[in-house]
C-alpha cells in the first residue's frame, strides 16, 4: 500500500470508531445493543458466533472475489462461480453452527434432572438430524461446485 492508501485507511478506521461511539450513546441503538447483548446466553451463543463469523466471512470473501475476478481478470463467469462457492461455504458454516447449537440444546435438555423421552426430546432430536442432513447437502453442493471449477480450468487450458 502506498502512503496515501495507508492514510485513507487510517482515516476510515477513525471515522468508523467515531460512528460506533456515537451509535453506542444514541438511545435507540443503545436499547437495541442492550437487547441483543443481554439476550446472548448459553442457549444461543454458538449460533450467534456462527452468524457473526458467517457474515464477516461472506462479505470478505465476496469483496476479494470481486477484486480478483471483476477488477483484475474481468471475468464475470468466474466471479459468479466463485460467488456460488463462497455462498455455499457460508451456508455450510451457518448450518453447521445451527447444528452445534441444536446439539447443545439437546444436551442441556438431557442433563436436566426431570427430563423424559417425550415429544420435546423427539423434536430436539429431529432438529439435530434435519440440520445434519442439511449441512451434508450443502457440503455436496460445495463439492460439486469445486468439481465444476476444476473441470473448467482444464478445458480452458491450451493444449
Amino acid at each position: 500500500m502506498t502512503g496515501w492508501q495507508w492514510f485513507w485507511t487510517l482515516v476510515g478506521f477513525i471515522l468508523f470508531i467515531i460512528v460506533l461511539i456515537f451509535l453506542y450513546f444514541y438511545q435507540p441503538f443503545e436499547d437495541l445493543f442492550n437487547i441483543v447483548f443481554y439476550g446472548l446466553s448459553y442457549d444461543n451463543a454458538i449460533l450467534w458466533a456462527a452468524v457473526i463469523i458467517g457474515i464477516v466471512g461472506f462479505c470478505t470473501f465476496h469483496w476479494r472475489a470481486y477484486r480478483l475476478h471483476i477488477v483484475q481478470q474481468q471475468s464475470v463467469e468466474a466471479m459468479v462461480l466463485n460467488s456460488l462457492r463462497g455462498s455455499t461455504f457460508t451456508a455450510i458454516l451457518l448450518s453447521g453452527g445451527a447444528t452445534l447449537q441444536a446439539v447443545q440444546i439437546l444436551c442441556v435438555y438431557l442433563l436436566q434432572p426431570e427430563y423424559s423421552l417425550d415429544g420435546a426430546f423427539g423434536k430436539r432430536l429431529a432438529a439435530v438430524i434435519t440440520l445434519v442432513i442439511l449441512t451434508g447437502v450443502f457440503c455436496i453442493i460445495f463439492w460439486l461446485l469445486k468439481i465444476v471449477r476444476s473441470s473448467q480450468g482444464r478445458s480452458e487450458a491450451p493444449s
